[in-house]
């Protein structure tokens, strides 16, 4: 339901009582210690969540109260005035607990995204939704009002960190003990990045270089290991992941053209990850802020649940600076041409200071040689019709927008007479008008660097900055794709609502003899050793491993755990084969009738994921 704002607001600096806001508002309180850009370690705090209908900040006292620690976030935009930060909820021993903030799935770790010199506060919630809409997990998001110390710090966005999880990466555990065989093959979770995100704070505070946080492979691309972590991979596991990525590099080098990728990379995610991130027209597409992961070959209950594991590009991150909101030096897209072309080579337009060398800083050569394959190309120009005919639609979009711009509408207005920089250039090196409190600073972070690219006076004129940047790159790339979108969209969803809103709340845990709730079962329960509940493990390869679908030739092999109507639409919408399935398992031929056309397999409605 969409919430609705009682009272006007006016800002002082502290709390202003009789306040009621039409978003969730969180309150951190650092116990008197700075929090800047200049911590490098996370800082312990406390912070309370108000999440009601409306939410009174003179009830800051009754929020949910949390144990946290906090520390600035980012390189480049750990400089603005208003930066984001990550926070680690803990328990009363100090270690990471697991909790749900605004009805998002449990976890310990989370980003609290300081939308600045993205004006719309819309593009990172933007972007991940588009991924999501087609049918793979994205960082899922939540805009809410944040106060530190007492002062009010804006409209911020609470994202969900990339993390190995059910409900985010949903790659299996790699134990210390899985050295060797099918164990070894998988639960990897790494960023092609610049060193330092993954050690210290804020800004370009890199220790220990590229050594402290991964390897290169033998093309100097720097890989960001987030899971496991540099100081918990065993050699071996370091040793297999280099090696694969290594051969996969192998197969673009001295004159060879790629064959034989698809046995090193799951090219549905490569299809998928590279369309988002040219829609997106991304800056800093494909040489930092790249996330991948690799499943196990064999995994799940007797090793029949994932098929062989392969690299998977995604989850996407950080789109502060894209849909042509790169002020600086051409980031962000502000003219039509592929990013991934610009990429070659180091820095992609902007790798100076980051470390690890500029050479380091590029696309891998794997992935432009892909790019420049036929077979490839014809892949990305059948999805791109299937996604654009349906979750992609320029309607699907205005509609996600006009949504955002309604539920937002209040809470903008807040944050611009926080931060009053509408039609100016922002960037780094800006003043705070209410700096943080405890700390020495001026409210300024020294030498400014705009870095927006858009300057609107309003923030309506910003969101639809947005829309028609966004509608124009779908344009521009229809034409290069030689597609014509139609009048209306075929399917305006994925199959699977998890995707956008798991119902986490409904989880199981089995034993040996029943399946219950959770929740019923008593913290201090005594049980015998043969029925202690276990929790059902999720060893699969894709978020949602029951709702899917495989092609060979004429053949079609659909997984769900839902059942229903299963139809074949082409992307105009008119249905060309229907029938009634069953959960589990269902394989049928393709009819004559939809051999010869371009389809979307949809279930009950929805689109289906290959």
């Amino acid at each position: 339901m969409m919430k609705k704002i009682i009272l006007s607001t006016c800002f002082a600096a502290g709390l202003t009582l009789a306040q009621t806001y039409d978003l969730p508002i969180i309150f951190v309180d650092t116990k008197q210690k700075c929090l800047d850009n200049k911590v490098t370690d996370k800082i312990p705090a406390t912070m309370r969540v108000l999440d009601g209908k409306t939410n009174n900040v003179a009830d800051s006292a009754k929020g949910t109260l949390y144990d946290i620690g906090i520390k600035v976030r980012g390189q480049s935009s750990a400089m603005f005035p208003k930066p984001g930060y990550s926070i680690e909820i803990r328990d009363e021993k100090g270690e990471g607990k697991d909790v749900s903030l605004f009805g998002l799935p449990p976890f310990d770790d989370w980003v609290l995204h300081g939308p600045y010199v993205d004006k719309s506060m819309l593009r990172n919630a933007l972007a991940y939704w588009l991924f999501r809409q087609a049918g793979r997990y994205a960082p899922r998001t939540k805009h809410f009002d944040l106060y530190i110390n007492g002062v009010y710090r804006g409209v911020y966005v609470l994202v969900e960190k990339i993390k190995r999880g059910k409900y985010r990466v949903n790659i299996s555990k790699l134990k210390e003990t899985d050295i060797a065989g099918d164990s070894l093959t998988g639960g990897y979770l790494w960023a092609f990045d610049k060193v330092g995100t993954n050690t210290g704070g804020g800004g370009s505070n890199n220790q220990g270089g590229i050594q402290a946080e991964g390897f290169n492979t033998s093309d100097g691309l720097n890989v960001i290991l987030h899971y496991p972590k540099k100081a918990n991979i065993q050699k071996e596991q370091e040793e297999y992941l280099k090696k694969y990525l290594n051969d996969l590099e192998a197969l673009f080098k001295n004159g060879k053209n790629g064959d034989g990728f698809d046995k090193y990379v799951d090219l549905g995610s490569a299809v998928d990850y590279v369309l988002h991130q040219e829609i997106t027209n991304n800056g800093d597409s494909y040489w930092c802020s790249f996330f991948l992961y690799k499943p196990k070959d064999k995994g799940g209950k007797n090793g029949k649940e994932f098929k062989e594991g392969k690299v998977t590009l995604g989850p996407p991150w950080d789109f502060n600076l894209a849909m042509s909101n790169g002020g600086m030096m051409g980031m962000g897209g502000g003219g039509n041409s592929w990013q991934i072309e610009s990429k070659g080579g180091g820095g992609g337009g902007f790798g100076f200071g980051m470390g690890g060398g500029m050479g380091s800083l590029k696309a891998p050569n794997w992935l432009i040689g892909l790019w420049k394959r036929s077979d490839y190309q014809s892949e990305m120009k059948k999805r791109w019709a299937e996604l654009r005919s349906g979750v992609w639609h320029t309607k699907v979009m205005d509609a996600y927008l006009d949504s955002m711009k309604t539920y937002l509408k209040s809470a903008a207005d807040r944050n611009f007479k926080r931060w009053p920089n509408l039609g100016q250039n922002s960037g780094q090196g800006d003043s705070d008008p209410q700096p943080m409190k405890y700390c020495n600073g001026s409210g300024s972070s020294g030498m400014k660097m705009g870095m927006g690219g858009n300057n609107a006076n309003t923030w309506d004129g910003e969101v639809e900055h947005l829309r028609k940047k966004m509608k124009e790159r779908m344009q521009w790339m229809d034409q290069k794709f030689g597609f014509t979108e139609p009048a209306q969209p075929v399917v305006t969803a994925p199959v699977d609502p998890e995707i956008h809103e798991p119902n986490w709340q409904k989880d199981t845990v089995t034993t040996v003899q029943d399946t219950v709730k959770k929740d019923s079962i008593p913290k201090d329960s005594i049980v015998k050793k043969d029925t202690i509940p276990q929790i059902v493990p999720d060893n699969f390869s894709r978020l949602s491993p029951t709702n899917f679908y495989d092609i060979n030739g004429n053949e079609l092999e659909i997984h769900t755990d839902l059942g229903g109507t299963f139809a074949l639409v082409d992307l105009n919408g008119a249905v060309l084969y229907k029938t009634r399935i069953e959960r589990g398992i269902t394989n049928i031929s393709v009819p004559a009738k939809a051999r010869d056309k371009h389809w979307i397999a949809t279930l009950n409605g929805k689109m289906l994921s290959r």
